[in-house]
């Protein structure tokens, strides 16, 4: 008995000893280390394979790289051709399924095992900078407008479709039309699958200058449901060791709701925080603290996102609301110039990462056994439950149209808010945004049209399923979420995708170049704040946060008619902006076109700033002692704030 229990013991340390020994060779080749003898022992045989394996992991960082370059040569010729049908996350995913065909092809199982979707990977280093990107450099006078519909869609309409597509799923599968899958496994592939991602459809909305109110829901409801797609999911795989019961479920969404409303309060702290820093340190003032303008905007932004995840709680919650906060308040803290460096060097950040997430897609094809006996008819049944489960699109904009529509029974001119409810609700609830605004226009029937198409999945739907499928989660289920949510991800983006630019045409949901304002004027006294709520807020909130007054000139500009650009969104969503982009450079108006250089952009706008720092003109003067381009004559009722966004 004794030999026999030394032998376990002996048996255990050495399977212990090779798990280390694989542990450590894996952690050295994730993070590239080339390992030496005084690190680990290892024969000469050994640090020979070792070698390789890293040389083919250093082949495969070659490949992803060169998928890159290709996608944005090839999509940007397509573009110039005017060639719609194939967008550009299109031709990332094709590269990538080509080269991880190739490298099955090679029988190299380290480029497919490095080819694999890594969730880690994908939650630490490519989704955060999106979605911080995404929450920074938005045009937060269209969102905040919007922000009930909004909510209501990426909230109210994620939960109804994770029902909506886990039922029919389930339902199809237990009829024997499909392959089955349990009723747990069908909410969790409905509540990952509603995880909208139209990065496609945002670049067509950009380039053909669709309504801002339009670009502000469908880019809101897909940012939001993210998030909530993520956290839903987690919530769910709760029910695996619990029974379903009142007490469950209702745990579940205790659970929900701490992590959700947890991560948000740490991203709001963070971003409140960041405000409060740039305020009081007036490095704004200096001409040479940009770049540290732009790193503490960085450092607190990923110090929410790995604080919440330190904390078991959601990054990507933290990091999208600490955007949110930093560009409703933070931004208004930079310099000019800062402004316009973090903001181009986040989009720069973002643009690689979201192309990256597509090529990385497409290599799952083949590192993945997702071609290996796929179940079509399960797939057909996902897209079929993906569409009726986004139809909540049209309901959700029928209840917000009650309040918007034109005056029912019940209401008196100009009121969107029946009299029993206006009498009884407390004031501060009926001056907030998530009561509808009454000088809003409801959402047309071609606006719901547009963001029930615009609903393509992608990187995060597939993150969630493959982090499932690694760990198991659902046994002989996880293979079948995972390929079925792959396809449905590649069908989505290539059918809905490549028609998005007919649809947009087709429905006029499109910003009139010809306008020549007009248009912009109407709508931007739609988008103005006008609430009590928002007196208050600039009132007693904006200037504990920034150095401005209560109203700040960009908000005197907007109420007035004007357009002050805030962000490359709102740069190009600005149908004032692109008007008169369009229109020959002596008529056009003092707005920056963006394609001019930093030095000139900064030089028409110097002139706001002689007041602040002494020496402006001459630091940003043009290169080779040029004169700085004539500014446009300026409209009476729109100067510039030096809180504006000015490239």
């Amino acid at each position: 008995p004794r030999s026999r229990s030394e032998q376990a013991r002996s048996s255990r340390s050495l399977e212990q000893e090779q798990a280390r020994s694989s542990s450590k060779s894996a952690k050295a080749r994730s993070f590239g280390v080339r390992s030496n003898r005084s690190m680990v022992s290892w024969s000469e045989s050994e640090e020979q394979q070792f070698t390789g394996v890293v040389a083919e992991s250093d082949w495969s960082i070659v490949a992803g790289l060169g998928c890159l370059l290709l996608t944005f040569l090839i999509g940007r010729y397509l573009e110039s051709c005017h060639f719609n049908y194939l967008p550009e996350a299109g031709v990332a995913i094709l590269l990538g399924i080509l080269t991880s065909a190739l490298a099955a092809a090679t029988g190299s199982e380290v480029l497919r095992d490095d080819m694999k979707f890594d969730f880690e990977f994908f939650m630490v280093w490519l989704l955060p900078p999106i979605i911080f990107e995404a929450g920074f450099n938005m045009n937060r006078h269209a969102f905040f407008a919007n922000l009930l519909p909004t909510a209501l869609f990426a909230f109210v309409g994620t939960l109804l479709s994770t029902a909506a597509v886990g039922g029919i799923v389930f339902a199809f599968g237990r009829a024997g039309i499909c392959a089955p899958l349990g009723a747990l496994a069908s909410l969790y592939f409905g509540s990952l699958i509603s995880a909208t991602d139209p990065v496609t459809v945002l670049a067509v909305f950009s380039r053909l200058g669709v309504k801002a109110d339009l670009f502000a829901m469908v880019f809101g409801e897909s940012v939001l449901n993210d998030a909530v797609a993520i956290v839903l999911s987690r919530t769910l795989l709760s029910f695996k060791t619990t029974a379903v019961s009142p007490l469950s479920v209702a745990s579940a969404v205790g659970t929900f709701v701490v992590v959700f409303g947890g991560s948000l309060l740490i991203g709001v702290c963070y971003g409140a925080g960041s405000a409060l820093l740039l305020k009081h340190v007036a490095l704004r003032a200096h001409e040479d603290a940009l770049y540290i303008e732009a790193a503490i905007v960085i450092l607190c932004a990923w110090g929410a996102n790995f604080t919440a995840e330190a904390l078991n709680l959601s990054g990507i919650v933290a990091i999208l609301f600490c955007g949110i906060v930093m560009a409703k308040y933070t931004r208004d803290n930079l310099s000019e110039q800062a402004v316009v460096l973090t903001a181009r060097a986040l989009k720069l950040v973002a643009l690689l990462a979201e192309t990256f997430i597509f090529v990385y897609l497409g290599m799952a094809a083949f590192a993945f056994p997702i071609m290996e006996a796929p179940h079509w008819r399960l797939v057909l049944v996902a897209m079929l439950a993906c569409f009726v489960g986004r139809s909540h699109v049209f309901l959700l904009a029928g209840l917000t149209n009650y309040w918007r529509g034109s005056e029912p029974a019940g209401f008196e001119a100009g009121e969107r808010m029946p009299k029993w409810l206006a009498q009884r609700a407390p004031e501060w609830l009926v001056s907030t945004k998530l009561v509808p605004d009454a000088q809003l226009p409801p959402i047309s029937l071609a606006y719901q049209a547009v963001i029930w198409f615009s609903g393509l999945r992608g990187g995060v739907a597939f993150a969630i399923a493959a982090a499932g499928f690694q760990r198991g989660d659902f046994g002989g289920d996880s293979i079948l979420v995972l390929q079925t949510t792959l396809m449905v991800a590649f069908i989505t983006i290539f059918l809905m995708g490549g028609l998005i630019t007919d649809l947009a045409n087709a429905t006029g949901v499109l910003e009139p170049v010809s306008s020549g304002g007009g248009g912009a004027r109407e709508r931007r006294e739609t988008l103005k704040p006008g609430s009590q709520l928002d007196t208050w807020e600039r009132a007693h909130v904006r200037p504990w946060l920034t150095h401005t007054s209560g109203v700040f000139a960009s908000e005197k500009v907007e109420e007035e008619g004007g357009a002050v650009p805030e962000s490359p969104r709102a740069v190009e969503l600005d149908p004032r902006y692109r008007a008169r982009r369009s229109q020959p450079r002596e008529s056009s108006s003092s707005l920056p076109n963006e394609s001019c250089p930093l030095a000139e952009v900064t030089t028409r706008s110097s002139k706001f700033e002689t007041k602040r720092a002494q020496g402006f003109d001459r630091l940003l003067a043009p290169p080779n002692g040029s004169e700085p381009p004539p500014a446009a004559e300026e409209e009476e009722s729109a100067p510039v704030s030096e809180a504006g966004w000015v490239a």
